[in-house]
């Protein structure tokens, strides 16, 4: 179990470092897989289908549990579902440029401290 008793970063704060990470891997793996499609590579394009499934699926996911917490509007999160790998670089840079809103910031820390 990893112990983050050091770590001065919110929980808030490494989900959305998480979820940056993951916008990357979705917009990647999207394009492997139009690179096999184009190509016309029916194995890679099975393999990469599957590989881009999983991980928009994990996406999706992650976006649909810190949209309230980040203060995202609904609006936002189902554009960067329907768009796609071009969501999923909205999400990026908007993590990359706001990170975690302050407000949000704070209300998790309290939320999370415990008593003494």
């Amino acid at each position: 179990m990893v112990d983050f008793a050091d770590d001065t970063s919110t929980e808030l704060e490494r989900k959305a470092g998480a979820l940056k990470w993951v916008s990357l891997i979705e917009t990647f793996s999207y394009v492997g897989l139009a690179a096999f499609w184009l190509s016309g590579n029916k194995p890679g394009t099975a393999i990469f289908g599957s590989l881009h499934g999983m991980v928009f699926l994990g996406f999706a996911a992650m976006v649909v549990m810190i949209t309230r917490s980040m203060d995202w509007g609904w609006l936002f999160a189902a554009v960067a579902l329907f768009t796609g790998p071009l969501g999923s670089l909205l999400v990026y840079e908007r993590i990359r440029r706001h990170g975690v809103p302050e407000h949000a910031r704070r209300r998790t820390a309290t939320a999370t401290a415990r008593p003494a």
